[in-house]
């Protein structure tokens, strides 16, 4: 898999997993990755269901912790204080469902995506809200070589009929214009997060079509 065709996922889902990474706890052993079949993702823990066309390429667990590994070698360059604070990230960090329209590695100009992953909390976090997270979130993308821009303050919406706080960033990168879209609700002490990236109002129309299909029991 291509370094640049990854590259702006990686540093996506590094960021989310650095956010917290100090003084959290370990995932607990009853909570798995879910199930994905035929498009359908399944997770009995958070009593989840999402619907993914068979179209996208949604990639396996392999894949995922490959783009992982390449976004801590962006995310900490030669910093092995930042580098080990992101592999204790990855401990803490479970990566559900990874999803792109087209293969990564074709590398397409406008490939919209969604990721789907937990992160275990601590009470040490003092993270209490979707809210908190994200704007801890907020701070560690500034500090990202993504050049984040926040136009719009944190907000509220409900998905699957659970209340979401969602936040949303734009990168530009010569003439291409990226959106992104962080979805984030506390449970069971875990901060679940929907991570959506697309590019125009078609693209948006078709992440909205997966939002659309999430079901909480």
């Amino acid at each position: 898999m291509k370094k640049k065709a990854v590259l702006l996922s990686a540093v996506v889902i590094v960021v989310l997993s650095f956010l917290t990474a100090c003084g959290g706890a370990s995932p607990t052993a009853k909570v798995d990755l879910g199930v994905m079949d035929k498009g359908t993702y399944k997770n009995d823990y958070f009593g989840l269901e999402m619907q993914v066309s068979e179209a996208w390429s949604i990639q396996d667990a392999e894949a995922m912790n490959e783009i992982m590994e390449i976004g801590k070698e962006i995310a900490a360059g030669d910093d092995e204080k930042k580098k080990k604070q992101l592999d204790l990230g990855d401990e803490k960090t479970l990566n559900f469902v990874m999803a792109f329209k087209y293969p990564p590695e074709q590398q397409q100009p406008i490939n919209p995506s969604i990721i789907c992953n937990a992160e275990k909390l601590s009470f040490l976090q003092g993270v209490k809200t979707g809210e908190d997270y994200l704007e801890s979130a907020k701070n560690m993308m500034t500090e990202s070589q993504m050049p984040y821009k926040f136009d719009k303050e944190i907000y509220t919406e409900k998905i699957g009929g659970k209340d979401f706080d969602i936040m949303e960033a734009v990168v530009e990168i010569g003439d291409m214009k990226i959106m992104q879209k962080y979805h984030t609700s506390i449970m069971k002490d875990y901060a679940l997060n929907f991570i959506v990236t697309y590019f125009d109002d078609e693209s948006k129309a078709e992440i909205d079509t997966i939002l659309d299909s999430i079901r909480f029991e």
